[in-house]
């Protein structure tokens, strides 16, 4: 049997440790873990949904998807992989071009976010966007 005094001193050094452990100030607080902030991010040629088991990506020509949070560092940097399918005048074909594997990688500042696409089974690059959390995409699909 433990003594009463000592059980008293475990759980504080207990508390002490694990507190900041637990703690977190990150966008998604409330997970534990910090990621894009989830919901709708728009700008020029680029809207992205944000959820937390998934990101959807619309280009002027193309449309993408991300499984997964996207995790973001202390800076606001992340990286995250998925595959991206280009669009093209009317409908699509099912004999189309196969998705492609692609890399969003890029940086996050409060409601302000610079997003880099490559399509990695050739190294090619597919642009640099800049969003905002909340703003209307400015779309021109292709038609």
């Amino acid at each position: 049997m433990v003594p009463v005094r000592t059980a008293r001193m475990l759980a504080i050094i207990l508390t002490l440790f694990a507190g900041p452990a637990c703690a977190t100030d990150g966008p998604n607080a409330s997970s534990g873990a910090d990621s894009v902030k989830a919901g709708s991010w728009g700008g020029a040629h680029i809207a992205m949904t944000v959820g937390g088991d998934r990101t959807d990506v619309e280009f002027d020509c193309a449309k993408a998807s991300i499984s997964g949070a996207i995790a973001i560092d202390r800076d606001g940097a992340f990286s995250a992989t998925g595959t991206l399918q280009t669009e093209g005048p009317g409908p699509t074909r099912p004999d189309g071009p196969p998705p492609r594997p692609m890399r969003l990688s890029g940086t996050v500042k409060g409601d302000d976010m610079q997003v880099h696409v490559v399509l990695t089974d050739q190294n090619e690059d597919a642009g640099t966007f800049t969003l905002t959390f909340g703003a209307a995409p400015r779309l021109t699909k292709c038609r």
